[in-house]
């Protein structure tokens, strides 16, 4: 796997929202191979959105790698949560993930992961990974 897709850049590409760079990341791990949390997919198919709107999400998961949550991730994620309060519990889960397999992330939501010492992490708004 190249990289982690956090949850919105994901639903920016599902609503053509993504700049070309952002685009051509999604692309890319299409084709070599990228994941997203299980967690992700709760997020953008818990969305209200049309029977299109929902297909199309699903073909786009289903052409990466769905990380489930371990025994690893989670007990990262409960370090995440001790050592940084205000990391919300889905992003605390994504950056687990991204750090157990050393994957870095690809969010639009840099100010979400910044305090997380370790994580890689890109804006699929602002160039590649």
């Amino acid at each position: 796997m190249k990289f982690l897709f956090d949850s919105n850049p994901l639903i920016y590409f599902l609503n053509g929202a993504l700049p070309p760079q952002g685009q051509n990341l999604i692309r890319q791990g299409m084709r070599f191979g990228a994941a997203f949390s299980v967690i992700s997919r709760i997020e953008i198919l818990g969305y209200e959105g049309t029977p299109q709107q929902g297909s199309a999400a699903v073909r786009l998961l289903a052409q990466l790698t769905e990380i489930d949550l371990t025994e690893a991730i989670v007990n990262q994620t409960i370090q995440l949560r001790r050592q940084y309060r205000r990391l919300k519990l889905p992003d605390a889960i994504i950056a687990a993930t991204a750090m157990e397999y050393a994957l870095p992330l690809i969010t639009h939501n840099l100010s979400d992961f910044t305090c997380v010492a370790g994580l890689i992490c890109h804006d699929p708004f602002s160039g590649g990974a």
